[in-house]
């Protein structure tokens, strides 16, 4: 998945959509639940009329033209909170049938006690079961969905980056290809925030949208096509991959304070880490950060769309005051921020593959828990690949090959966790409709292959409860996928629940 055109040219590019011009649309909406059918419906004009075979124009009001506050649309990234209060959902509007993307808000807490109720007791709570797979229960956004929590921003959004602090707070990045942006919001007291009106549902406003450095009109906007995101609390950034130009971005995203919003602005922008590919285009796609660091530094991994390498970063700090001035004991200066990047070392993809080199398309990287080891997902070949990235006696991580396995092609991301039966890695396969389960201690074969839905893309898992869960969001169909993961469950490595109708073709 190159993710997420309206446009029909090359898909690792889309055209210009500023996130504030309204689509003028009319409502080519899917075919709507008994539940939402049974609500009034508000009609666009009369003098606007669709196409039965291309969207067409047509003239409406602003909040005709809003997307709902209560539903899935092309769901991309998929984020969790530590504490698993919260799923954050990206929107990413990619048919342009409204004026702007979402980031929706779902409870956990809500969606477990549902699957408890349905599991164990039987009880469907008002949902309804899946007819293909009666263990599937069938619930509507709007079962789970806090409309009150949710933020809108702009189209094509292809990810989402969750930034925890000490404090207990939150913050959320979405990548959006249509401006080019980096949209951000802060979370609390149960809402995302992202605009100084206060309205429910609000349009991010221009300092939760980056779009130049510096956050500065006349300075230099960031390079097309935003991808990737990742985002560290502890040490304050945020940092966006760039899918047809190699670039990274990396964004200084300090905490703030209670007495005003936080500083969040674009740094720095690097370019050339990546060879560019046949058509003369480079690409930069998935981010991850090594838990902890290299001797408490940051150290932030990337891989390419057209080289088969990873590029490894560390982050450069500069002081937020003047060096030169005395120092006053009884009020330290402030914590250095991050200001611009450091590229170290990198390592190629020669472990798979039929030529030396062959290995290139990294479409996802996530660490261990404990930083030991890699698991990175390409597209060419379709593999798993394990690397071991143990510190090693020069003080830096091994990246040395340990295995990998056969995929389905076109894999989006992974997942890793440990399911209480061992650490597992879950690939979404978004041509296949399907989930590959992979034990990375039996590499001969998939653990298990399962059916969650059209075009899933993002994963995010679940962990804390006694019911350990995925979640997967399935692009073309606007649903999101439940699976149970929890080892001697009666469902395991099954679907148990889908938020949202499927949208039919």
């Amino acid at each position: 998945m190159d993710v997420m055109q309206a446009t029909s040219d090359d898909p690792r590019r889309s055209k210009r959509h500023p996130m504030r011009t309204a689509a003028p649309t009319c409502d080519l909406s899917r075919p709507r639940s008994p539940e939402r059918a049974a609500r009034p419906f508000r009609p666009l004009p009369a003098w606007c009329a669709c196409a039965l075979v291309a969207i067409t124009g047509c003239t409406a009001s602003s909040n005709e033209v809003h997307p709902p506050a209560d539903e899935l649309f092309f769901p991309s990234g998929l984020a969790i909170a530590p504490d698993e209060s919260a799923l954050f959902v990206a929107n990413a509007n990619s048919e342009l049938r409204y004026d702007s993307g979402a980031i929706s808000v779902l409870p956990v807490p809500a969606i477990q006690a549902a699957l408890d109720a349905w599991l164990v007791n039987g009880d469907p709570g008002g949902c309804e079961r899946e007819s293909d797979h009666q263990e599937t229960l069938v619930c509507s956004e709007e079962t789970f969905m806090d409309v009150n929590a949710g933020v809108r921003i702009g189209n094509f959004a292809t990810d989402i980056a969750l930034q925890a602090f000490a404090s207990g707070k939150y913050r959320v990045f979405v990548p959006t290809r249509g401006d080019p942006s980096i949209a951000w919001a802060d979370f609390s007291e149960g809402a995302l925030h992202c605009a100084t009106s206060g309205d429910s549902f609000a349009l991010c406003d221009d300092a939760h949208r980056l779009s130049q450095i510096a956050n500065d009109p006349d300075n230099t906007a960031i390079p097309e096509e935003p991808f990737g995101v990742f985002a560290d609390g502890p040490n304050g950034f945020a940092m966006v991959s760039h899918l047809n130009t190699g670039a990274v971005t990396l964004i200084a995203a300090p905490e703030g304070t209670d007495d005003g919003p936080a500083d969040v602005r674009v740094v720095d922008v690097g370019r050339g880490f990546f060879a560019a590919d046949a058509n003369g285009s480079a690409g930069a796609t998935s981010i991850a950060e090594r838990p902890g660091g290299v001797d408490g530094e940051p150290l932030v991994y990337v891989g390419s769309r057209s080289d088969h390498r990873v590029q490894t970063f560390t982050i450069g700090m500069l002081p937020v005051i003047d060096p030169g001035a005395p120092v006053d004991p009884a009020n330290p200066p402030p914590t250095p921020e991050p200001a611009y990047l450091l590229p170290s070392e990198f390592f190629l993809l020669t472990e798979i593959g039929n030529v030396v080199g062959g290995s290139i398309d990294t479409r996802g990287l996530r660490f261990s828990e404990d930083g030991n080891r890699l698991f990175l997902i390409n597209r060419r070949p379709p593999s798993l690949q394990i690397y071991d990235t143990s510190i090693g006696e020069g003080g830096f991580p091994r990246n040395t090959g340990l295995g990998g396995i056969d995929i389905c092609r076109q894999a989006s991301q992974v997942e890793v966790m440990d399911n209480g039966a061992g650490e597992r890695a879950y690939i979404s396969c978004f041509q296949d409709g399907q989930l590959y389960i992979v034990n990375p201690n039996d590499l001969t074969q998939p653990e298990d292959i399962l059916l969650v839905g059209r075009g899933p893309y993002s994963i995010a898992s679940s962990k804390l409860g006694a019911r350990k869960l995925l979640f997967v969001s399935n692009f073309l169909e606007d649903t999101i996928a439940v699976v149970d993961v929890t080892p001697g469950s009666r469902t395991y490595n099954r679907v148990v629940l889908r938020i949202g109708q499927p949208r039919i073709l």
